[in-house]
């Protein structure tokens, strides 16, 4: 494929910690490393005005927009914000816009205004799993918001579902994905204290159910007296977890680390030897993927997104419940020939949601697809295609979207548009 300048849009970018947020690095640094011209478009996360700022990533330039008006996880409820990273895109002759997260303002706005307003073909990717106990109107908003974007894809299976459920439209496959080699590079060969020394990489917030992980080490540690259990991340909850894990005595067991910089992630991560995922609505589950790629065992509750990744007595472990949880790490460490197995399954198995193969696999045939029917969206268009179908000569998928780019790319070279370049 040609190189494509491409929009990654959505509220949660870097320095913000979040699976959103590393998958969005992770597939723009590969699409930076194939050639492509590749962008994020944020906003700010302060609620004080600033100007427009361009920050160099790696293989990948961030825009951040101002953005004062902020709520409940750093979503943008700014007009302007959205109005700046649309701006910013026409300006700029973005090929495609890939938005991600259908609750992020920015991104299933920007995606809207890019199909059926600019006329740039756009991807929105649902990175979460959709409650059935939306209200009918949110639900019919969504539904109206979702009609717009080119082409709707999920991280998962499931994602992508819910997606069609909602929209009525097809959603197309576009799983997270990290660069596994990198990702081995950081690994430590120092073993974490703990027979077994079992890792949780997680926000500790509702949805994610941290306080199950008190139960689960309890229930282990009278299996495995020697177990410990490393939990890295922070949250709403926190407070209550190490009540609950000082109130039944595991002070010396479970160890809350809080936020840690990923490549110190990495490390831990390489030390221990199960890592366990006590979350039952997980999308996708990328903390998962990091650790299978770093040859930890997972062993996971039963989440839609996370079936994708772990094949259940295979390359990990898939649990019901705390009991359940408890008797699968025990009896993977006790029957060391299960472990070893289970554990050379799990990096065969993140192989394939390495970057490059997702790319190829997923990403790529989403991107021409979205390419060659781009103009079928934009409601301005129908005049002139009608006009094409009555002398004869019919719009070919795609060449409004090819003549644009040729277009806005010429008016750059007379400085007419001030098409900002890499490197420049």
């Amino acid at each position: 494929m040609e190189s494509l300048r491409i929009a990654m849009v959505s509220d949660w970018f870097l320095p913000r910690v979040g699976g959103v947020e590393v998958s969005i690095h992770e597939l723009a640094r590969a699409l930076g490393m194939r050639g492509h011209e590749v962008f994020v478009v944020t906003h700010s996360y302060t609620t004080t005005k600033s100007s427009h700022v361009l920050e160099d990533g790696d293989h990948y330039i961030v825009y951040r927009a101002p953005s004062p008006i902020n709520v409940k996880d750093d979503v943008t409820l700014d007009p302007l914000a959205v109005a700046r990273s649309v701006l910013f895109i026409k300006r700029n002759a973005f090929d495609l816009v890939h938005s991600h997260g259908i609750s992020s303002t920015l991104s299933l706005m920007t995606s809207m205004v890019a199909s059926g307003g600019i006329g740039v073909p756009s991807v929105l990717t649902n990175h979460s799993l959709i409650s059935n106990d939306l209200p009918p109107g949110v639900r019919r908003l969504l539904k109206y918001g979702l009609k717009w974007p080119t082409v709707l894809t999920g991280v998962s299976r499931a994602a992508s579902h819910d997606v069609e459920v909602i929209s009525g439209r097809n959603s197309r496959l576009t799983p997270n994905c990290i660069d596994v080699n990198k990702w081995r590079e950081a690994a430590s060969s120092q073993k974490l204290e703990g027979d077994p020394a079992v890792i949780i990489t997680s926000r500790l917030s509702r949805r994610k159910n941290p306080l199950e992980i008190a139960r689960v080490a309890e229930l282990v540690l009278r299996r495995l007296p020697r177990a410990v259990f490393y939990v890295i991340g922070d949250g709403v909850l926190s407070a209550d977890l190490r009540k609950l894990i000082a109130s039944r005595g595991l002070e010396g067991h479970v160890r809350l680390l809080g936020t840690r910089p990923r490549h110190e992630v990495a490390k831990m991560l390489s030390g221990a030897d199960f890592f366990a995922l006590t979350s039952y609505r997980e999308s996708f589950g990328l903390a998962v993927l990091e650790a299978m790629a770093l040859g930890l065992v997972p062993v996971v509750y039963r989440s839609p997104g996370v079936l994708d990744l772990v094949e259940d007595g295979q390359s990990g472990f898939v649990a019901d419940d705390a009991t359940s949880m408890t008797e699968a790490i025990a009896n993977a460490y006790e029957d060391q020939a299960l472990f070893r197995s289970a554990s050379r399954a799990s990096v065969e198995r993140a192989r394939l949601f390495d970057c490059q193969a997702v790319i190829d696999s997923y990403v790529l045939p989403v991107y021409r697809e979205a390419l060659n029917s781009c103009s079928q969206n934009d409601r301005r268009f129908l005049v002139y295609r009608l006009y094409r179908r009555l002398v004869g000569d019919p719009v070919r998928p795609g060449e409004w979207c090819s003549e644009r780019k040729w277009r806005y790319h010429e008016r750059a070279k007379e400085g007419l548009v001030p098409v900002i370049r890499r490197r420049a």
